[in-house]
């Protein structure tokens, strides 16, 4: 039986709600730690379901640590990445997030966890912000359908990026992409409404250095096209990018999750609808434990 359990942080002034899920026969000698960050309008619980994160944790003896927005930051629940208050290691919404990563580790006292890092949408460019605040304390990390680090500094600038692509002059940030030395990986849908998807172009220009771009490969699943480029910089496997075709702003491929009877029902008139899943395409859970584990020794 999976087991579940909420805790509560207390970090400086402010509470933050987690959930956080440990296989039943987790083996702390070797166990690792996954962080899961989600975007407007999700939550830690439709995270959890939505994406097949605790199935993975199962196999692969990994704890998961599903983050909450603070509560009265943002109407819609998004992690607000465009102040440049959330965009420095030394206070703000990077700053709590890290203090609570850090919390999960006593908690556990794992003994050497490699760090994972995911989001998508604003958690997707809060996970930007933390690999380049952070640099030195994760292995490798995934940004799923969000703008990169640092390209605003207001609510209005933000907007700006979202609709029309990153700014042609890069502001200046406190924290630098380059210093991620991690392994990384960029998915986007390409009929993404909510996020332009030339804001990938950014990402990769700001995390990835000298690395080499070998020739884009293409795959299909459930009917879906996608696209694969890896970028080496020398016998390391930087960077992946991933496009998927005929994707909105979602995760793709385990909308599946959600949809138990229990939760729903199979008659049900007016069915529970979870924002910014998909059930068709592949599956973005997979393609970054994936690459997670082709560009790091677990």
């Amino acid at each position: 039986m999976s087991s579940f359990f909420v805790s509560l942080f207390l970090i400086s002034d402010l509470s933050f709600g987690a959930l956080i899920y440990s296989p039943p026969n987790l083996r702390l000698e070797n166990a690792n730690l996954l962080v899961v960050i989600h975007g407007c309008l999700q939550s830690p619980e439709s995270m959890s379901l939505g994406t097949g994160w605790n199935q993975v944790a199962d196999k692969n003896n990994l704890v998961v640590l599903y983050p909450q927005v603070p509560e009265g930051t943002n109407p819609l629940g998004c992690w607000n990445w465009y102040l440049q208050e959330n965009q420095r290691a030394d206070r703000g919404q990077l700053k709590y997030l890290f203090d609570e990563i850090e919390a999960s580790q006593k908690i556990f006292q794992f003994k050497k966890p490699k760090v994972f890092l995911v989001g998508i949408s604003s958690g997707a460019t809060t996970v930007a912000g933390m690999i380049s605040c952070f640099p030195n304390h994760f292995t490798s990390a995934a940004i799923h359908s969000g703008p990169s680090y640092g390209l605003a500094k207001n609510i209005f600038e933000g907007d700006k990026v979202l609709k029309d692509g990153p700014p042609l002059i890069r502001p200046e940030s406190p924290c630098d992409p380059k210093d991620f030395k991690g392994s990384l990986i960029v998915l986007h849908g390409m009929n993404d409404s909510k996020v332009n998807p030339s804001n990938t172009a950014q990402v990769i220009a700001d995390f990835v250095d000298q690395a080499k771009a070998l020739p884009t490969k293409e795959f299909k699943d459930q009917e879906v096209t996608y696209q694969m480029t890896d970028y080496w910089d020398k016998n390391f496997l930087r960077l992946r990018f991933i496009s998927i075709q005929d994707l909105g702003h979602a995760w793709s491929g385990n909308l599946k999750n959600l949809k138990y009877p229990s939760f729903v029902g199979p008659d049900a008139k007016y069915p529970t609808i979870v924002p910014f899943f998909k059930s068709q395409g592949p599956s973005s859970t997979n393609l970054i434990w994936d690459f997670f584990n082709q560009s790091t020794i677990l």
